[in-house]
């Protein structure tokens, strides 16, 4: 019976050391380990930001381009409302008026093409940061809507072909087809500007989800660390319990010394 007692007790003394060193290898990892983990949230945030600002910069400058370029159509369009209905090919102010089309008008698209493609690169980084977040718990982050995105590029692809058909009608004889054209032209670019308003509106939301997701893994770094710690702290002390109370069975009682008379 004494040596079960023994076995069990050297057993219950190997247990108790691994899991004491165990403790306290994950209490001190713990804080060797929150360094780094506080420089990638850091990190990741300031990507998540930089590309952030970047979409919120080329939005804002497609949005004044597309602003501009209606402003222009406008102009042209009272421009036309001068000439004469009846002309033939070749008319002079209808060829400027084209021309005018071709130089004021159709850059402004081009402008606002770009600066929507550079928002489609910044939300496919924004979106794979966030998915990468996404993968732990209690963190996952909706990003930018690459739908919605597809749908604009796609739309302002069209209108640079429509604008340069615009003028091409514009330079003709009066024409009905250049009132549709120019109709179309303007339906377009008011969808345009539609969309990319929707788009400024949820890089704001979105920066504002991942300010708050910043701030939320920040604080929460150093109070799971001293918890893990204080629990890997108290598990250490039970296991020093253990391991005194398995040595003392070991051992056995202690003998009391017998004297001679």
């Amino acid at each position: 019976m004494k040596l079960c007692k023994r076995i069990l007790a050297a057993l219950a003394l190997v247990l108790a050391a691994i899991v004491l060193l165990l403790s306290l290898a994950v209490g001190v990892g713990v804080w060797v380990v929150k360094g780094p983990v506080t420089a990638r949230a850091t990190h990741l945030s300031e990507r998540i930001d930089a590309g952030l600002d970047l979409a919120e910069a080329k939005l804002d400058h497609a949005q004044t381009s597309l602003a501009t370029a209606a402003q222009r159509l406008e102009n042209v369009k009272a421009e036309r409302r001068q000439l004469p209905r009846q002309s033939g090919p070749g008319d002079l102010p209808r060829i400027a008026l084209a021309r005018t089309v071709q130089r004021t008008f159709a850059p402004e698209l081009g402008d606002a093409q770009q600066d929507l493609h550079a928002v489609a690169e910044a939300a496919v980084v924004i979106n794979s940061v966030l998915a990468d977040l996404g993968n732990l718990p209690f963190l996952a982050e909706t990003g930018l809507d690459m739908d919605q995105l597809e749908e604009i590029n796609s739309r302002i692809a069209g209108a640079g072909p429509a604008a340069w058909e615009l003028s091409r009608l514009l330079g003709e004889a009066a024409d009905p087809e250049a009132d549709a054209q120019m109709s179309r032209v303007e339906q377009l670019l008011s969808r345009l500007r539609e969309l990319v308003a929707a788009c400024q509106q949820q890089v704001k939301q979105v920066r504002q989800r991942t300010t708050a997701l910043k701030a939320r893994v920040l604080a929460w770094i150093t109070p799971a660390a001293l918890l893990v710690s204080s629990v890997c702290l108290w598990i250490a002390l039970s296991e020093i319990c253990v391991l005194s109370r398995a040595w003392s069975w070991i051992r056995g009682p202690r003998r009391m010394p017998t004297g001679g008379v």
